[in-house]
């Protein structure tokens, strides 16, 4: 691939992305490229890069990207975009590479998933300028990890609620998440029903009737100073799955509140 343009070699990653069975097969013979070095710099970081043998016994962080890519082949069909999907299993890790250290013998990679967006970002912006693809994949990125957390931890609907609607796409991002738990050794497998029951929780919430932007201006407590505050009060009272009446309620009293401190 040494004569190909940059284009050309991105067009041939997507395609091993979303058609080949295993993309980690055609990732290896990519490592082998003259063009490696030179268009996938945040891949080639990854290899050698130690994980805690307690949760990653598969090897170094490019085996284990390679292991997520593979999972993440078997979920494309069913993600709401596949594209994004796959290269948010590609990049998920590149932090790794920066955020990896030892600390008396047990190696950790704390914050790794937002060290890794700047990379991200370089990443995909030498190939293409598509600004909601770019802004979905450092989104799943930079919560990849969270989906697992909160289903280990049997977190509050109200939490899972917040995450799913930070989401760039909630779906998807169990999905990766997922990917990511099954793209190691040994497995982590337990986390789906939980996951998907609250996605589907959520997404009952969402289709509520909830209070607007419109019927705070017409109830009189929305002004252009408190936009921004009091419409992220009443998104989070709908997360929480308040009733719209109660809401609106809530939203007056809150909006009164603040001015009478000012």
């Amino acid at each position: 691939m040494e004569n190909l343009s940059k284009e050309q070699i991105f067009d041939k990653l997507m395609n091993a992305l979303l058609t080949e069975e295993m993309p980690s097969q055609w990732l290896e013979r990519l490592r082998g490229e003259d063009c490696f070095d030179r268009f996938f710099p945040e891949l080639k970081a990854l290899i050698g890069v130690p994980q805690n043998q307690i949760h990653h016994r598969e090897g170094d962080v490019w085996t284990h990207t390679l292991l997520v890519a593979d999972q993440a082949a078997k979920r494309r069909d069913i993600v709401k975009n596949p594209a994004g999907f796959m290269l948010s299993a590609l990049c998920h890790d590149f932090g790794k590479a920066v955020a990896t250290e030892e600390t008396d013998g047990i190696i950790h990679s704390y914050r790794h998933e937002k060290e890794g967006l700047p990379l991200v970002r370089s990443f995909l912006e030498r190939f293409t300028e598509d600004r909601e693809l770019i802004g979905y994949v450092l989104n799943m990125t930079e919560y990849h990890m969270t989906p697992n957390i909160m289903a280990e931890a049997r977190s509050r609907l109200k939490s899972t609620n917040r995450l799913f609607d930070s989401s760039a796409e909630p779906f998807d991002l169990i999905q990766l998440s997922i990917c990511d738990g099954l793209g190691k050794l040994p497995q982590n497998n337990n986390n789906e029903d939980f996951l998907m029951e609250r996605y589907e929780m959520f997404r009952e919430v969402m289709a509520r009737p909830y209070v607007t932007e419109k019927e705070l201006k017409e109830a009189g407590v929305l002004t252009a100073e408190n936009r921004a505050e009091l419409l992220s009060y009443a998104n989070k009272l709908r997360l929480a799955g308040c009733t719209k009446e109660n809401s609106m309620r809530q939203c007056i009293a809150y909006s009164r509140k603040e001015k009478k401190n000012k």
